[in-house]
């Protein structure tokens, strides 16, 4: 199949940019504390007891509304080539940002003589993990978290650890960044996020101490989640329904190229000049890359002065003081000055934000999340009263944040009225099952290539790269198909029965006596899975989506993907951390081999080459704990198969999102005329369709 062109895979604008953008001036406001976001306007309740909240067309929605009647070959090449550029220069930056962790913490073990503690890699090396944030950064960060555990700090049982702190941070600030995208806008929102950022790198750079390297990483990480969320909701809202899959992982492409290179620009990085410096050139390239975006972004956001009839709009102010008017009129009369207040902004920021859902979400997702690792690790049980604390106050923080979501919150984190939907309620159950096998699969693979398969330190990172660079590959493939057959059920359906077929063929080659050509092929065939799920499920959910909830909808699946994922790594790591001690006594008697070769695996295999007792007793340890992981993986992966089958099969349009009739069901065709007056539109260059 040809590759397809910006031009054909572009949409043809449909009409409900041009419906949703005279929507855009209508205010919704909650009548008394019970009020809902979104309701409609009720001029009979009485004046007393009204309150206003923000307008129903948030500020972030009404300035890309205006985006999409002015997009053209230009600004979509300007975008997304800005997009897929700045993805790559990133991902290229968190490699020498894991590098320098290293690199100061073997300083700091080369200071006190020896390796660290493990109570002082428990508290900072979770800064390691936290940089797996773009899918082409997995492709080096699995190789340096697991040497800096087991080499440098001589704790490599917190493994499971490291990495369910990473999904919890990096999950729970996705809501709170979809929330100012909508509020403030989605430019302001993306200029914050490249300042967090570029001051992450800047105070890492200069950081003297492991302390501040630490508080650097933790801004940094804040800003490059919320530049990769970002760039997903925005392409949601200039691609169509029918090119979304594609444009959704075209930025991920360019990056794949970094699973053969980044290790060699690391090392002529490092051998020319300092790691200080290989952090601090970032601070200036990424906001750089990123001007482009903005300045694109900013420029297509500009009131119209005409509607495509000729007759004059009005600007974006003129809109918001009209709302303001409407809202003073109903609240205080014809005055408008109370309605300016500080006070009342900050009342209006207040639920427009959702502090308070923000705050239990943050606190349940956290605890629940520490404690289920805590609980599976060696040394702690269920019973122990803080694991017993954290579990009930994180899980009263859960569902205190359902409640409040549901019931108090005037504009929610996650729009619970979609609950209702199929599409949406399958995606997020899949959200769960998939990451959560995938968690459990990875947990500790890179050990068991290392330790029990023979495996070099670059043949081991390799082929546990494989899987998310066949994904990356297969998931573009995915896009221009689902172009085409105009439906992603099927794709979704393919890619579970591939993952459930590559699992259970783990269960089989995924053992120390097999060939690297076996241990690799699996890794393909499951990266032929995951292109089919992740990226095509985030599509789904979005396409059944009106456009004022896109934000706050994809932040939501995410923020339940990287949490899933956690529990995926806490699953793994509990059966890891469980079995290998116990079948380590039974097939080694000496236990000081024992504890040596379960804390630090990798200095265990330099003492003793392949063949020897020790190592053949190490690998069959690993073998069948490997077994039961990949078991438990499978029977997880199935649940996500049998999930997928409830699928509505929506047909994929030219539109942004496809509303349904009267009746429930989908609008999934637009007249031919509204298809010719779109195209003659754009080639006339006009603002609007």
């Amino acid at each position: 199949m040809p590759s397809p062109t910006l031009t054909t895979l572009h949409d043809s604008r449909s009409s409900e940019s041009s419906h949703e953008g005279k929507r855009s001036s209508s205010v919704a406001y909650g009548v008394g504390p019970s009020a809902g976001a979104g309701a409609d306007l009720d001029t009979s309740a009485g004046v007393e007891n009204m309150t206003v909240i923000v307008p129903s067309i948030s500020r972030g929605v009404r300035k890309m509304q205006a985006l999409q009647r002015r997009l053209n070959f230009k600004y979509l090449s300007l975008l997304y080539g800005g997009f897929a550029l700045l993805a790559f220069v990133m991902s290229l930056g968190e490699c020498r940002a894991k590098e320098a962790l290293l690199s100061e913490a073997a300083r700091r073990s080369r200071e006190r003589g020896g390796l660290t503690s493990p109570i002082f890699f428990v508290r900072f090396a979770p800064y390691a993990r936290l940089f797996d944030i773009n899918m082409t950064d997995q492709y080096t960060s699995g190789t340096y978290l697991t040497t800096a555990t087991s080499v440098s700090f001589k704790a490599h049982s917190t493994l499971a650890t490291i990495r369910t702190l990473k999904s919890v941070f990096q999950a729970v600030s996705q809501p709170p960044i979809a929330k100012i995208s909508d509020v403030a806008g989605r430019v302001e929102a993306y200029v914050m996020c490249v300042v967090l950022y570029a001051v992450g790198y800047a105070v890492a750079a200069s950081a003297n101490s492991i302390y501040t390297y630490a508080v650097g990483n933790s801004i940094y990480v804040l800003g490059i989640t919320g530049l990769f969320l970002l760039q997903n909701i925005i392409i949601s809202e200039i691609s169509s329904t029918r090119n979304r899959l594609f444009w959704s992982i075209f930025p991920s492409i360019p990056g794949t190229i970094n699973v053969w290179v980044s290790g060699n620009i690391t090392e002529s990085v490092l051998e020319t000049t300092t790691w200080r410096w290989g952090l601090g050139m970032f601070c200036i390239l990424v906001p750089a890359m990123a001007t482009p975006i903005i300045l694109t972004l900013t420029y297509g956001m500009r009131p119209h002065k005409k509607h495509i009839d000729g007759t004059p709009t009005k600007s974006e102010k003129s809109l918001q003081d009209d709302e303001e008017d409407v809202a003073s009129t109903i609240v205080n009369g014809p005055t408008i000055s109370d309605n300016k207040t500080l006070w009342t902004k900050t009342v209006a920021v207040f639920w427009s934000l959702d502090l308070v859902g923000l705050l239990f979400l943050v606190a349940g997702a956290g605890m629940v999340l520490v404690t289920i690792t805590i609980a599976n690790g060696r040394g702690s049980k269920w019973s122990d009263p803080h694991c017993i604390a954290l579990l009930t106050v994180g899980g009263l923080c859960v569902i205190a944040f359902v409640l409040w979501e549901a019931y108090g919150a005037r504009h929610p984190l996650i729009p619970f009225s979609l609950m209702t939907n199929r599409t949406v309620i399958v995606a997020l159950i899949i959200a769960v099952v998939h990451p959560t096998a995938g968690g459990a699969i990875g947990s500790y693979f890179f050990t068991f290539l290392r330790v029990a398969a023979n495996q070099s330190n670059t043949s081991a990172t390799r082929i546990v790269n494989l899987a998310s660079f066949t994904g990356t590959l297969t998931a573009a493939v995915a896009g221009v198909a689902a172009r085409y057959i105009r439906y992603l059920k099927p794709i979704i359906l393919l890619g579970f029965a591939i993952e459930v077929l590559s699992f259970g063929l783990m269960i089989r080659y995924r053992q120390s006596t097999n060939s690297q050509a076996d241990l690799a092929m699996v890794q393909i065939v499951r990266g032929f899975g995951v292109g089919c799920i992740g990226f095509p499920v985030q599509a789904a959910i979005q396409t059944v989506s009106r456009h004022e909830h896109i934000a706050a909808i994809t932040a939501g699946y995410l923020t339940i993907y990287y949490l899933s994922s956690g529990i995926g790594s806490a699953i793994g790591g509990g059966i890891w951390t469980n079995l290998v001690p116990e079948k380590l006594a039974e097939y080694m008697p000496d236990q000081s081999l024992v504890t040596s070769a379960y804390q630090n695996p990798i200095g265990f295999i330099a003492r003793f080459p392949p063949g020897t007792p020790e190592r053949l007793a190490v690998a069959r340890a690993h073998d069948e704990t490997q077994r039961i992981i990949v078991i438990a993986g499978t029977c997880i992966a199935a649940l996500g198969l049998i999930a997928g089958l409830f699928l509505e099969n929506v047909r994929l349009t030219d539109s942004t999102s496809i509303e349904r009739d009267e009746n429930g069901n989908y609008i999934s065709d637009r007249t031919p005329d509204h298809k010719a007056g779109a195209l003659v539109v754009r080639r006339a260059g006009c603002s609007c369709e």
